[in-house]
């Protein structure tokens, strides 16, 4: 978690003016299955640390509490149990959502809640556009006067082109494997966090 994630979170939600973002941590991706119940804990006080004092900005434990792989659809449909008159919007960065095909149930995803795909650093937006997911696309439609795709249900797709500042994760746990300061990039309560517990610090150094 750093002031990218911040920054983006916070320009998303003005720019479709949500009252509250959820800040998921994805405890058991299926994508990335060497995460070890260690990293969940280390990875949560992070990124409630990043929300503290940020009303705006939510830590979401769901995936933490929930058993098993954390597939997004599931997440969606708690989050609108959750908040059942609430609009749902999924916040996802386009280096993300590019596998979105080989995700669990994406055709579910436009009929649960409307999609914001970001762009992200080193990313660049797909040529000829961002695409419903393939399984789910006979339930959309093109729709040219909003400019986008318009699922079924009535939730939309939608494409964010991030004015904000843009982070490296990777730049982060390089920096602080040499033992660089990053509070430039995460802010100082999570560099002293990852200073304190020697956090992607190379073994033998």
């Amino acid at each position: 978690m750093h002031l990218g994630h911040v920054a983006s979170a916070t320009e998303v939600a003005a720019a479709f003016d949500l009252t509250t973002v959820l800040l998921m941590l994805s405890a058991r991706p299926p994508h990335k299955p060497s995460h070890r119940p260690a990293q969940i804990e280390t990875r949560w006080e992070m990124l409630r640390l990043a929300t503290r004092d940020r009303p705006l900005l939510q830590p979401g434990d769901l995936e933490v509490r929930r058993s098993g792989p954390s597939y997004t659809v599931d997440t969606l449909r708690e989050v609108a149990l959750a908040y059942p008159d609430s609009k749902i919007f999924l916040i996802v960065g386009i280096d993300a959502y590019a596998e979105v095909d080989t995700w669990h149930r994406p055709e579910r995803l436009l009929a649960l809640a409307n999609l914001i795909v970001t762009t992200r650093p080193g990313h660049p937006l797909p040529p000829h556009g961002v695409e419903p997911p393939v399984a789910g696309r006979e339930d959309c439609c093109y729709d040219p006067a909003i400019g986008g795709h318009r699922h079924k249900s009535g939730h939309r797709l939608f494409v964010h082109i991030l004015d904000g500042l843009m982070v490296s994760s990777s730049e982060i746990r390089r920096r602080a494997a040499a033992g660089l300061d990053v509070s430039d990039l995460t802010g100082p309560e999570i560099a002293a966090y990852i200073r304190t517990h020697r956090l992607y610090e190379v073994s033998g150094r």
